[in-house]
């Protein structure tokens, strides 16, 4: 009889552990679904704002063909950038790299009035830069979002009991932030002599 209670005894405590790690894999499963689907969602509303720069390009290249005809290697940049968006299509490690590449190619068609002083008459232009300015800051904030999204999940598959269930549960680390221009890393040098 006494055999009989320990055999019930192991049996129940088996019981409860299953039970216990039966249930720290459905939640933790469960938070890694929600954190998958909010990186997708914030991605998403990244992608939407950088097509809505893709739609702009074209038209404020076109305002400035006019003014700017010797500066053909920047309109040139931008259009070899905006194709190298559109050709990464979905893959979202190539579509961050290619969107990088066209930020760098933006930034000296945004600087052109400093050297073509007739642009800054240009009403069509003018719009266009601000239209394209208010949609770089968008993109910059969802990208903001987006990476901290991403964070959140990387370390809920990282972290102690979820990293036990991610792997099992088809869940990886993903390195897909948005990173900084690297020539940025550069301190510009500032020669007050001349």
């Amino acid at each position: 009889m006494k055999g009989l209670w320990i055999g019930l005894g192991v049996v129940g405590i088996f019981v409860v552990v299953l039970l216990f790690g039966a249930g720290s894999y459905i939640s933790s499963k469960n938070q890694f679904v929600q954190l998958n689907e909010d990186v997708n969602s914030a991605y998403s509303q990244v992608d939407v704002l950088q097509q809505r720069r893709l739609d702009l390009i074209p038209n404020l290249v076109a305002s400035v063909k006019g003014y700017v005809k010797e500066e053909s290697t920047v309109l040139t940049n931008i259009a070899n950038a905006r194709a190298g968006v559109i050709a990464a299509g979905s893959d979202r490690a190539s579509s961050i790299d290619a969107n990088s590449k066209l930020d760098v190619a933006i930034s000296p068609l945004l600087r052109l009035q400093e050297t073509y002083p007739d642009l800054k008459g240009n009403d069509q232009f003018n719009r266009l830069e601000d239209e394209l300015a208010g949609t770089e800051n968008r993109i910059a904030v969802g990208r903001e979002r987006y990476n901290s999204t991403l964070k959140t999940y990387n370390v809920a598959v990282q972290q102690f009991p979820g990293s036990l269930w991610a792997g099992f549960a088809g869940y990886h680390v993903r390195n897909e932030y948005f990173k900084g221009n690297p020539a940025n890393a550069t301190a510009p040098t500032v020669d007050f002599s001349k």
